[in-house]
Parts: C-alpha cells; sequence; structure tokens
C-alpha cells in the first residue's frame, strides 16, 4: 500500500504565518488527496505498457482513500474485496511483488474434485477460444467445468443435473480429462469426429512464478515526490481564500 503523508511538507510548514498555520489541516488533507489521485492516475497509465490487453477490471482495480482533517494520510492500494469474482489483490499483487501467484477460482474447483493434480496449475490450449484481452471466454469455461463436473460450491447450479440431461451430455462429449501414464495432464476438447478435431482446451503445467511487472512503489514514490509540495501550495491558497472570516 502507498501511503502519502505530511513529512514532505516540514520546509514549507516551517515558513507559515500564524493566520497560515491555521489552515494547515486543511490544506495539508487536501494535498495529500490530490497526491494520491496523481498517484492513482500515474500507476493506471503504466498498466497498459506493462501488461497484455489489461481487462477493465484491472485497469479499474485501484483504491484511493483520501486524507482527512484528522488524519494526514491518503493511500492507495489494490481494491480487496468482489462479488462474485475474485479481488484484485489476488491476481495483481503477484505483479506487484512477483513470486507464486494463488489458485484462481477454477484451479480450486478443479484440484477440489481430484482432477487437477497438487503443484499444477492451468493455462489455456490451443483449442480455447480467447476474448479480446487472452483470457478464455467465460461462458466456455462454465461449460468445460460443467462437462466434467468441475463445479464444486454449494448452490452453484451450473453442473449438469438430471433434469439437464441432454446438455450435460452435449457437455460431456465435448470436454474431457486427458491422460499420460494415468495422469491427468490436461483438459481436451472434441469438435467433431476427426483426430484433427480433437485440441487442449486447458493444459496442466508446473505453478508459474511471475517476475514483478507494475513498479507499484517506485512510481508512486517518484510521483508523491513531484506533486506534494505544488499541492500544498495550491491547498494553502485555497484555504487562505475561502476560510471564515
Amino acid at each position: 500500500m502507498i501511503k502519502i503523508t505530511a513529512q514532505g511538507l516540514t520546509d514549507q510548514l516551517s515558513e507559515l504565518t500564524e493566520l497560515e498555520q491555521r489552515q494547515i489541516p486543511f490544506a495539508t488533507a487536501l494535498a495529500l488527496t490530490r497526491t494520491a489521485q496523481d498517484v492513482k492516475a500515474a500507476i493506471e497509465a503504466e498498466m497498459p505498457t506493462v501488461f497484455d490487453r489489461p481487462t477493465k477490471w484491472t485497469l479499474n482495480s485501484l483504491r484511493l482513500i483520501p486524507a482527512r482533517k484528522d488524519r494526514l494520510l491518503a493511500r492507495v492500494w489494490i481494491k480487496d474485496e468482489a462479488d462474485k469474482s475474485s479481488p484484485a489483490t489476488k491476481w495483481l499483487a503477484p505483479e506487484v511483488y512477483g513470486g507464486d501467484r494463488p489458485d484462481k477460482r477454477s484451479e480450486a474447483m478443479l484440484r477440489a474434485r481430484g482432477i487437477l493434480p497438487a503443484g499444477k496449475y492451468v493455462v489455456p490450449g490451443a483449442g480455447a477460444d480467447l476474448d479480446q484481452y487472452g483470457n478464455i471466454k467465460r461462458g466456455q469455461l462454465t461449460k468445460a467445468l460443467s462437462g466434467i463436473r468441475g463445479f464444486g460450491e454449494t448452490g452453484y447450479n451450473a453442473n449438469a443435473t438430471d433434469s439437464k440431461r441432454s446438455l450435460a451430455k452435449r457437455n460431456a462429449q465435448s470436454f474431457f480429462v486427458l491422460t499420460k501414464a494415468g495422469k491427468p495432464i490436461g483438459i481436451a476438447r472434441r469438435t467433431g469426429r476427426k483426430r484433427e478435431d480433437l485440441s487442449i482446451f486447458l493444459a496442466f503445467v508446473d505453478k508459474p512464478t511471475y517476475r514483478k511487472r507494475l513498479d507499484f512503489f517506485g512510481i508512486g514514490e517518484r510521483v508523491a515526490n513531484e506533486r506534494l509540495a505544488f499541492h500544498f501550495e495550491e491547498a494553502m491558497a485555497q484555504a487562505l481564500r475561502t476560510r471564515r472570516r
């Protein structure tokens, strides 16, 4: 998390008049918040240069917590809450810190069903239809997991049930677990009766390790150093113009 505080304003604060001193809390909170806005915008602008076709969820994954007069601290971090999807911290934090990434939701489901071996992860294969961002289309992934009984959450109704017998049959015929020497190596997709109609939909691979790609903290420090003093001068001028007389 990037924290922007008033420590960088020591020189400016020491030179203020008595009248200006009374406006410090308001001006400082405003300057910190505006600086945090600049930091957030700079990191968002960097994302398309370091990520391949980032989704709108990635580009909108940062949260800004503004400063207040009674809490002179503004913060910028990755959103850590979500509705039905995974929180942004789950997929974006490895790009900030590097290292291993946690299981995707589909991987957790496959692992719980005993389909995905321990230590293995999934990547799209040649038989997967990708969206404009290079990810497997959600509807297709749902069909594949339903066909091989990959959904395991209580209350989730995507699994083919007796009332959906025909759909289950179609999905099961189209997607199945591919094995080699008795071990699962992926999920295959069949689109016809010929050999060339068989392709890998999901491949099971060793744990991916991420290198740090988004210089989150470096960008934050640079922008804060460049912009905080400027925003404080503007905020102090605004405070003096609008103060109660």
